[in-house]
């Protein structure tokens, strides 16, 4: 192989993105029962992966693997992660109706405040 050939690569432009998109698409993933951070990653994959499809796109080259799947982790995330976090309102207000409308807004403010400690 001559060294012209290997000067003459062009590297993709959103290819870094892509491997961010997968990264935080799979913290997303991994962080989906955490009181909807997983829905905010997931978000966050998926405009990476999509802003890393049109840069590769518009320089010429095809959708990464990488971007498509930061883009399928992404959405993961977001389905988990909303899934997650209605099961803990549901939890939380079926429990506060047994208490009582008072009853549920300390029962929401006890949980608040020990998901932090």
């Amino acid at each position: 192989m001559d060294n012209n050939s290997m000067n003459n690569t062009v590297n993709d432009p959103g290819k870094v993105m892509a491997i961010i998109s997968l990264v935080v698409g799979i913290l997303g993933i991994l962080t989906g029962w955490a009181w909807g951070l997983g829905c905010i990653l997931g978000v966050v994959a998926v405009i990476l992966a999509i802003v890393s499809g049109n840069k590769s796109q518009a320089a010429g080259f095809s959708k990464s693997g990488l971007a498509i799947a930061g883009l399928i982790c992404g959405i993961v995330a977001i389905l988990g992660g909303a899934g997650c976090l209605a099961c803990t309102i549901c939890s939380v207000c079926a429990e506060g109706a047994s208490l009582g409308v008072s009853g549920c807004a300390s029962l929401a403010e006890t949980a608040a405040l020990s998901s932090y400690n």
